[in-house]
């Protein structure tokens, strides 16, 4: 039987991977390794309304992944879990070379 602990880690984990289930939210975070930026330049650079770009943000936040600097009425967003873009990289190389095993290349 699942222990608490487990449950709790497991649901924890589960909500990360929720945040990182759109396609905006990895963008914003690879341009957050680059550096820390507000959320009307990620609007901007993604194309999209600065009130869905703060969405997005809120959601990797509550996560865990990004973390806010408000400065009068700016927010600035920076990345805090760089190691989550190393683990997206492993998992599409692993995902990648098995399609081609699959497909015989």
């Amino acid at each position: 039987m699942i222990s608490e602990e487990e449950k709790r880690r497991s649901e924890r984990r589960a909500h990360m991977f929720k945040a990182l289930a759109h396609p905006i939210r990895i963008y914003f975070l690879e341009k957050l390794k680059e550096k820390p930026w507000c959320v009307c330049e990620l609007a901007e650079e993604a194309g999209i309304p600065k009130s869905a770009a703060s969405k997005h943000l809120s959601q990797l936040k509550d996560a865990g992944l990004v973390d806010d600097n408000k400065t009068g009425t700016r927010v600035e967003y920076r990345l805090t879990a760089p190691c989550v873009l190393e683990l997206s990289t492993c998992a599409e190389g692993v995902v990648l070379n098995n399609r081609r095993k699959q497909l015989g290349l």
